[in-house]
């Protein structure tokens, strides 16, 4: 099923020991743009310490009552690399992070990079987007904050035509299918619509933009997205018969 990540911030957490918390971001991986991360606050018990709970530690999520029930402790958390002060992490934190992780849970299984794409290597520097930064590459990311992302422009192949508002993941694997595009700061009147993430061209941090394959009139003319509908096969196929693109491929 499709799910809206802006409506999974503030579902609660509970450890198998009863700690108790809830959802503040989801971290992405940027190439993949699979969500490998849930940021969670578990309130009193650890004031003021953020935790990173990977997916693969979530068990089977309640839905209905907005409720994930993950696979830790309260010594796994006590015991856990503390995180920076600041979101995204460091490729460095990550790595010791999931060493960690995988030492007192057996069964999680090993990172696999996806087919095709080149292996990640690890560096001390956390990453953010400063402001004197002027060259993508200097960003050496593979992580990005759901919340960071929320905001950035939307580039068409002729115009700016809007920004992010949220995004729609496939709760099988967490992936992230589509970008919500909210186009109140290019239209008189605000009308969200849907992009696959399949056509974005590039993103950039530094200047907080994505480009996207498509036309802004096309944009401006695809179906209005409505949460109260379902994004089901039948929705999926008009929308892909819209833009002229064949279900699950590019172009």
């Amino acid at each position: 099923m499709k799910r809206s990540l802006n409506e999974l911030i503030g579902y609660s957490i509970e450890t198998k020991d009863g700690i108790k918390g809830s959802v503040k971001d989801f971290l992405f991986n940027g190439e993949t743009w699979m969500v490998d991360y849930l940021e969670v606050d578990l309130g009193l018990i650890f004031p003021g310490k953020k935790v990173l709970v990977p997916k693969e530690l979530l068990n089977e999520p309640h839905w209905t009552s907005q409720h994930f029930p993950v696979n830790l402790s309260k010594s796994d958390i006590e015991n856990c690399p503390p995180l920076e002060s600041h979101l995204p992490v460091s490729k460095k934190y990550e790595q010791a992070l999931m060493e960690y992780y995988k030492a007192n849970n057996s069964w999680i299984p090993g990172y696999i990079h996806p087919f095709g794409s080149p292996a990640i290597t690890y560096s001390p520097e956390t990453f953010k987007v400063p402001a004197d930064v002027l060259d993508e590459k200097d960003l050496d990311t593979v992580l990005r904050s759901f919340k960071e992302i929320k905001g950035y422009h939307i580039q068409a192949s002729d115009m700016e035509i809007g920004h992010i508002d949220d995004v729609i993941i496939d709760d099988s694997d967490w992936k992230m299918i589509y970008l919500v595009i909210d186009t109140s700061n290019w239209m008189p009147l605000s009308k969200k619509v849907l992009i696959n993430t399949l056509w974005i061209n590039d993103i950039s941090y530094v200047n907080q933009k994505i480009e996207v394959d498509l036309q802004a009139e096309t944009v401006k003319s695809a179906p209005e997205f409505d949460y109260s509908m379902p994004v089901n096969e039948k929705y999926e196929k008009q929308l892909y018969d819209y833009y002229g693109r064949p279900v699950g491929q590019v172009s």
